[in-house]
């Protein structure tokens, strides 16, 4: 009569499929919550620009935010040498092009010129990323989600708006 059971050996073989099934799965996870957190940030940055804008219309008020590093200030005017009305941290970097102030006038128009953001998790420009969205282009009406072209600096022109 036969033995029954599993050899070392396949156990071992079932064992390695698993471990490299699950390495793959661990990359595949950090890949895909890295791209959330890059699209969460800029949409996050988007809406909180559109409600200076508003407040700044609004509240017949110029309004400021300074936007540098991993940090989004907000003033209550368009001098930026005060303490902030509030601050806000995140968790990658901005890499803005230009000026890193944005001003809304008291019609909520951006004044001076157009402004790019760019989320920059990686710390290289030149590093493309998975999110659909990495970029926000302020103008003076418009915020602009956008997505920055595999390799391109943080401009404008490299920029495909959505």
């Amino acid at each position: 009569m036969g033995t029954r059971g599993f050899t070392l050996v396949e156990l071992i073989i079932v064992m390695s499929i698993i471990a490299i099934l699950s390495a793959i799965a661990v990359m595949n996870w950090n890949r895909m919550t890295t791209k959330s957190n890059i699209e969460s940030q800029v949409k996050t940055v988007q809406a909180d620009l559109m409600t200076v804008r508003t407040e700044a219309l609004y509240g017949k008020r110029a309004r400021s935010v300074v936007i540098s590093g991993k940090e989004f200030r907000l003033y209550s005017s368009d001098v930026v040498t005060s303490s902030p009305l509030s601050k806000k941290s995140f968790k990658f970097n901005f890499v803005p092009t230009g000026d890193n102030k944005v001003t809304f006038d008291t019609s909520g128009l951006m004044s001076g010129s157009q402004v790019s953001l760019c989320v920059n998790p990686s710390g290289d420009l030149t590093v493309a990323n998975d999110a659909a969205v990495d970029s926000l282009v302020v103008s003076q009406a418009r915020i602009n989600l956008g997505k920055r072209d595999e390799g391109g600096a943080c401009v404008t022109d490299d920029i495909k708006q959505k």
